[in-house]
């Protein structure tokens, strides 16, 4: 494996690891205020104990993503830092305020019910804002015009295919969020609280993948069409049925659940696990499929790519600071997800 091929890898590692703690941060936003709207105080409880700590470290992991770009890829961040101007600034403002309020909310109780509603909103607007990149990135959306890149807003905009990934992104964010938290509400055994993230997870999902594979099966206009690409790539096969047949099992034990009986910790962490690993296969076969190119058909990993001091030294540098942060972190899931002491106690005070 080449040196190149690390660094592709390990950027999108650290897309991946953003995607999934993201999109499960920007769901238990929305299921926060929709449980606070419909009245059901203790599953508002179980999104607002796993918010409480994690939202501004995820926030953080963020900043990790455009330093790797810049230092692995510069002129893919050039590129995009100058088409994705407006796009951008948009997710920066839904970021902004989503921050302001949770961090105000959090100190003062005047503002929660603000807070409530903008963090459940950009919560749900956010995740479609992010995954519109996929579509951008497969091309159709951008002309080279006397050596600059031009972005066709209005084309962007008005397409088919971004809605269709826009829609998809938010869908897969609740559905992840909801069995995520249904996991954290068994740790802590509050079962009305898990019995509604299942219930929000069981009509969530199906939509989940009717949009997934909708978006995947339609091309973008006068783009890459990655199921051509991928389907001949037989690993791109592989994965995709994988992924399939991970949330096929995953649902099947959603549908199966019955509110008469308490749920075994294997259990819960076998529909949470079974969904993430649907994710991981599904997102190795978009790589592949998409393969090797950053902005198609005018940026490739290698056209893309820093000197190779430059991406050797920046590829060393985020290697050692994973090494240094990777315990840290592990001692805070430790702390804050899986001790189930800390989840019920937090759960106790807030009613």
């Amino acid at each position: 494996m080449t040196i190149l091929i690390m660094g592709a890898w390990f950027f999108w590692l650290l897309v991946f690891v953003y995607s999934i703690l993201g999109a499960i941060d920007f769901g238990s936003s929305f299921w926060r205020w929709f449980f606070h709207m419909r009245g059901f105080a203790y599953a508002e409880s179980v999104a607002s104990t796993y918010l409480s700590p994690t939202w501004e470290l995820i926030n953080a992991f963020l900043i990790v993503i455009p330093v790797a770009l810049v230092g692995l890829f510069p002129k893919a961040a050039f590129t995009y830092g100058t088409i994705l101007a407006l796009p951008a600034t948009l997710l920066l403002i839904l970021l902004s305020l989503r921050g302001a309020y949770l961090q105000f909310g959090y100190a003062s109780q005047r503002f929660q019910t603000h807070t409530l509603f903008v963090s459940g909103l950009t919560g749900l607007l956010l995740p479609g804002m992010f995954i519109a990149l996929l579509p951008l990135s497969q091309g159709g959306y951008i002309s080279l015009i006397d050596g600059h890149l031009i972005f066709h807003v209005k084309m962007f905009f008005t397409s088919i295919s971004v809605y269709l990934y826009m829609a998809f992104g938010v869908a897969l964010s609740l559905y992840l969020s909801a069995l995520f938290l249904a996991r954290y509400a068994q740790q802590a055994e509050q079962w009305s609280a898990y019995y509604r993230f299942v219930s929000g997870a069981r009509w969530i999902g199906s939509v989940s993948l009717f949009l997934g594979a909708s978006a995947l099966f339609y091309p973008t206009p006068h783009g890459m069409h990655l199921m051509e690409n991928g389907l001949r790539h037989p690993t791109f096969i592989f994965l995709m049925v994988g992924s399939l047949l991970a949330f096929l099992l995953s649902y099947s034990l959603i549908l199966s659940t019955r509110r008469d009986r308490k749920i075994s910790n294997m259990r819960a962490l076998w529909q949470l696990g079974l969904a993430l690993a649907q994710v991981v296969l599904s997102q190795l076969g978009y790589a592949i499929a998409h393969a090797p190119y950053l902005l198609y058909p005018y940026l490739t990993l290698q056209s893309s790519s820093s000197n190779s001091l430059m991406f050797r030294s920046t590829l060393l540098v985020l290697l050692l600071g994973l090494v240094v942060l990777s315990p840290l972190l592990l001692w805070f899931r430790r702390l804050f997800i899986v001790d189930a002491e800390y989840v019920a106690t937090h759960m106790k005070e807030r009613h």
